[in-house]
């Protein structure tokens, strides 16, 4: 017969267990991490609530701006778990574009971090990270050019600094001098090995690709998303060693403002790119203002058998205004630049039906930020040098046989800039059936 101390014990582990599978709450503004998570009582963190959280909890977030325990610029989910933002104050309400659920670092927060500003490294396969309706923007925590270079009439900022050091003016009114920040991106996906879920989500003012990372488990899913200016590229997420390749499916996303790596325009500036051991179902997204080109298959699998099995679907898309192309493929030792109209002939895609281009631009109109895109459309890098071959150092050097010296300075109209993130948020629903739809709450 069992002892009644057992049952005891018995039904203090279900109680701790109960409690511990529960739904958890998280709110900047009133919430305390001494809390209990609860409704009444939230956390203030989302990192605390992740933190406690027993896997597959649900964790709804309240409008206001998260970025880690003590503001420390960075979120680290390690276990799977479901965030859903777009919560009023007191969680009776979701609308994630009345009440933003805001991952807005600071500069100071991320000027030495090495940490992506949200981070994602779950190793259970079976299981599922979802992460719907936050609004991510690093734009305040970038560093511009100090003497004001690459600033178009209208637009927000000077140019996103480049080179080393990175560091220039920063914070919300570009009034903090030597500013910092790192070539991060904005979500890192760590190797994980759970499926995840990216949802109704946007992603402003990226210094370092927005989402990027290795992925190894089944099934990841980035929908209804909305990505405007992004260095390097918007996503890019490669499969790992898995014997079988896992899908990626890139549905209805809106994807603007993709630039290169630097000013001078000279590599990368992608919106999605095509990377090897994943199957790509790129579909009914929008692609366009890449500096280089929308879609990107330049990279190929060094074994020749699963190169020729790569799965690349990319259907029912719009296409409009990429410098270079719509699609980047592959062609040692250079590049074929392909547009829209020329898909149907590109062997390395698996299907390709129904891609377009934008036909009706006015679309846009009162939506994008009118100045941004005079500027983009107008961008441009030069080079200027100065070399006096009669100075007495260039005589002496070229009598020595040595190479004459000079100067060069180099300036572009515009690169990178901060674009205003509330004006972001206008893409939702901009076009039916295609890009990001309006948010179902």
């Amino acid at each position: 017969m069992y002892h009644k101390s057992f049952f005891f014990s018995v039904l203090l582990f279900l109680a701790v267990f109960s409690v511990a599978a529960q739904d958890l709450y998280v709110n900047s503004a009133t919430g305390n991490n001494r809390n209990d998570g609860s409704k009444g009582s939230p956390f203030k963190n989302i990192q605390k609530a992740v933190d406690v959280a027993a896997d597959g909890v649900t964790i709804h977030v309240a409008e206001g701006n998260y970025f880690g325990n003590l503001d420390n610029g960075s979120i680290s989910v390690t276990k799977p778990v479901k965030i859903i933002g777009g919560y009023s104050s007191d969680f009776s309400t979701r609308d994630v574009l009345k009440h933003l659920t805001m991952v807005q670092p600071s500069q100071a927060t991320t000027a030495t971090s090495s940490n992506p500003t949200f981070g994602i490294k779950v190793t259970k396969p079976g299981t599922e990270v979802v992460v719907d309706g936050l609004i991510f923007d690093r734009g305040n925590a970038i560093a511009y050019s100090a003497n004001g270079e690459g600033k178009p009439e209208g637009v927000e900022s000077p140019k996103m600094v480049d080179g080393t050091p990175l560091e220039g003016i920063g914070g919300p009114n570009l009034d903090i001098p030597k500013s910092k920040y790192k070539d991060i991106p904005i979500l890192a996906i760590g190797n994980s090995t759970c499926d995840i879920t990216i949802q109704n989500c946007a992603f402003i003012n990226a210094p370092f690709y927005a989402i990027s990372g290795t992925f190894m488990g089944k099934k990841i899913v980035i929908t209804n998303c909305v990505f405007i200016n992004c260095r390097m590229a918007a996503v890019e997420v490669p499969g790992g060693l898995a014997k079988e390749d896992p899908d990626f499916y890139f549905t209805n996303n809106t994807v603007l403002f993709s630039w290169s790596r630097t000013k001078d325009f000279g590599d990368m500036g992608y919106g999605f790119r095509l990377m090897t051991k994943i199957k790509n179902h790129v579909s009914n997204n929008i692609i366009g203002l890449s500096i280089f080109a929308g879609v990107d298959r330049s990279r190929f699998d060094s074994d020749k058998n699963r190169e020729a099995q790569r799965v690349n679907n990319v259907e029912n898309n719009i296409f409009f205004l990429n410098k270079q192309a719509d699609l980047l493929i592959a062609n040692s030792p250079n590049f074929l630049r392909i547009w829209v109209d020329q898909f149907d002939d590109v062997e390395q895609l698996t299907k390709v039906d129904d891609n377009k281009s934008l036909t009706d631009p006015t679309v846009f109109k009162g939506i994008i930020n009118e100045p941004y895109l005079n500027g983009f459309l107008a961008a441009s890098y030069k080079e200027t040098t100065n070399v006096d071959r009669d100075s007495p150092a260039n005589v002496f050097r070229q009598a020595m046989g040595m190479n004459i010296q000079g100067t060069m300075q180099s300036s572009v109209s515009m690169y990178a800039n901060r674009y205003p993130w509330k004006e972001a948020l206008k893409f939702f629903g901009a076009m039916p059936g295609y890009g990001a739809q309006t948010i179902k709450n």
